[in-house]
């Protein structure tokens, strides 16, 4: 990392996964740019057409470059008038009702390892924590007498989440086994070294959950999860805005797509036809 980039990111209060994204975009359209302190926008979209990512990270990779840019060059640098339409993507992976059931049933929670991810599971079901939120979670942050927890979210701030009398045994199970029972340190730890876990580490454990009971499965996974059980649950938008630590309803929307599409189904045409036909 060369300097400048190495500063740019320091400049700005970025989450740990936002450092390693920008790092990542930047460092490959700057190998590709003759010229950063006069690079055109038709060259920005250029660089970043011809990188083979989706809408997505193309849209990351455009922000990223501008901010850096404007912070490097300042306000009137050509490329900041670059811009690209951004493309609502496909239906991400969501678990359903059987689907959380049979994965909760999959652990062996006799054994540290087993306690520790049934606890890991079912916390990321009740509360909808992102991976590095999950890692970074204290023991003397976790109340599972009142069964709530406080943890610094994304946004670097501090946030509280709740979580069920079932979730709350499996957490108190797996601290049962942990290396070091003296309620401090990380909650999540390895099972055997008793470090604490990383969101690289942890993203391994949730595939492999996954390929156990023959699914694809990562951390976030979970997150969309509790939007979609959440809303099937009943649970009206506002509570799951709070819930899951949303500032707004788009992302509830935007996970709950499916289900908004299968409420239809009752009406479909062709089947509704046939069925008034055969009476």
């Amino acid at each position: 990392m060369n300097d400048d980039l190495a500063n740019f990111l320091a400049s700005f209060p970025y989450a740990a996964s936002t450092r390693r994204t920008y790092l990542d975009v930047l460092s490959r359209i700057f190998a590709r740019s003759q010229d950063l302190a006069n690079m055109p926008a038709s060259e920005l979209l250029e660089i970043l057409e011809q990188s083979g990512w989706g809408n997505a990270r193309q849209c990351v990779g455009l922000a990223a470059t501008q901010k850096y840019l404007a912070w490097k060059f300042g306000h009137n640098h050509p490329a900041l008038t670059a811009r690209l339409k951004r493309i609502q993507g496909k239906p991400q992976r969501a678990l359903d009702k059987e689907t959380a059931l049979k994965l909760l049933a999959s652990f062996n929670p006799y054994e540290p390892k087993g306690a520790r991810d049934l606890a890991i599971c079912s916390l990321d079901l009740d509360t909808g924590l992102r991976e590095s939120e999950l890692c970074r979670l204290q023991q003397a942050d976790t109340d599972t007498e009142r069964r709530v927890l406080q943890v610094i979210t994304k946004g670097g701030q501090w946030e509280a989440a709740v979580f069920g009398e079932q979730t709350a045994a499996h957490i108190e199970r797996w601290k049962a086994f942990r290396k070091i029972a003296d309620g401090q340190g990380f909650l999540f730890t390895h099972s055997r070294t008793g470090e604490g876990l990383t969101p690289e580490g942890l993203y391994s454990i949730v595939r492999e959950w996954g390929r156990k009971i023959g699914i694809q499965l990562s951390p976030h996974d979970f997150r969309r999860s509790f939007a979609v059980i959440g809303t099937i649950n009943g649970a009206p938008e506002r509570v799951l805005m709070e819930g899951g630590r949303w500032s707004d309803s788009k992302m509830i929307k935007r996970y709950t797509r499916t289900l908004r599409l299968e409420a239809v189904r009752k009406y479909l045409i062709v089947d509704g036809l046939l069925g008034e036909n055969s009476e």
